[in-house]
């Protein structure tokens, strides 16, 4: 064979070769949709990482899927997408129920913040009595807390004391304020920021209060953990790493929730990145006693929740083995 076909030879070997790696890398990498509850700030760990992409750093394409105003547990229960980042209530009222399918693989986040906000007029809880409130959907953080501080906290009893109106996500909750169709209403970050510029006044404060939930979760189904322990795992190092990003790079992490959060001001831009900076976990152990203080606060709905077993609500094995692995060290340094 001459040096000429030789060299072609070479260049066509070398060239498969290049194909074949690009293919198998491309086979390795696997679609991966998550639904996620409210567009909220603690959200943007999560936008990063779809923007970035950082999921191919191990394995996975993310992509995120808005739950609107369903229930995210009903993409997850229907098979639709195998992980959630959504409050824990769903989950905590499914066991609750007697459904004991979903677990929560991580809580990034155990601070509700917000709280109830209100017309000007209104200047005490007591003045609520004989309002109306707007709520979210049946069983969302938004109505459980407050159904929580209504009658733990206030001693005003829901749907007799006070009207509860099904008014849909928090966003419209405010609109249906502004317009003067509710009385009140629970608000959760950036939304009461922007409440309190349109002058209405904040009644109760979650943080004030000590309310501890497992506000921002991963959640997934038992079955999926036994079956694919390689995607719950690589999911997580994908969202812990955007978390990460979050926390250490302001710039970015506040163009990303520009994007999302649609008419928010740079001020209330700010703001929401400092509070959610300092209540998103690193290290989102799915801790115990958050979710025995989230039961105790469900029980106020659902009195079963006294008797649920929280140790059969959260596996804490994966984010303790991704932290003794060493991964969330090296992101430190």
């Amino acid at each position: 064979m001459s040096n000429q076909k030789l060299i072609l030879a070479l260049c066509i070997f070398c060239t498969a070769i290049v194909f074949a790696s690009t293919a198998l890398a491309a086979a390795q990498i696997e679609n991966l949709a998550v639904g996620y509850s409210s567009l909220a700030g603690h959200h943007t760990p999560m936008w990063i990482a779809v923007e970035e992409r950082i999921g191919r750093k191990y394995g996975i394409e993310l992509k995120d899927i808005y739950a609107g105003r369903l229930r995210p547990q009903q993409l997850l229960v229907s098979g639709d997408v195998p992980i959630v980042v959504a409050t824990g209530s769903g989950a905590l009222t499914s066991h609750a129920l007697g459904a004991k399918d979903q677990v929560l693989v991580a809580i990034n986040m155990n601070k509700v913040g917000g709280g109830i906000f209100a017309k000007s007029e209104i200047k005490t809880p007591e003045d609520l009595r004989g309002k109306i409130i707007g709520v979210s959907r049946a069983g969302s953080i938004s109505e459980v807390i407050l159904r929580y501080v209504l009658r733990a906290k206030l001693g005003i009893q829901p749907d007799r004391d006070v009207k509860m109106l099904v008014v849909g996500d928090p966003a419209i909750g405010l609109q249906a304020l502004e317009r003067g169709i509710v009385d009140a209403t629970p608000l959760t970050m950036p939304l009461p920021l922007m409440a309190a510029k349109l002058g209405f006044r904040e009644l109760v404060s979650y943080d004030a209060l000590g309310i501890t939930f497992p506000a921002n979760t991963v959640t997934t189904l038992r079955a999926t953990t036994s079956k694919r322990p390689d995607l719950i795992e690589n999911f997580l190092k994908t969202l812990i790493e955007g978390i990460h990003i979050f926390k250490t790079n302001k710039s970015k992490s506040l163009a990303v929730m520009k994007k999302h959060l649609l008419g928010a001001s740079d001020e209330i831009l700010e703001e929401t990145y400092k509070y959610s900076a300092g209540a998103l976990e690193l290290q989102p152990y799915p801790s115990l006693d958050v979710v025995k203080s989230g039961l105790e606060i469900l029980s106020v709905q659902y009195p079963q929740a006294k008797q649920t077993d929280p140790n059969l609500l959260i596996d804490p094995s994966f984010v303790k083995r991704i932290e003794q692995s060493g991964f969330i060290a090296g992101l430190k340094r």
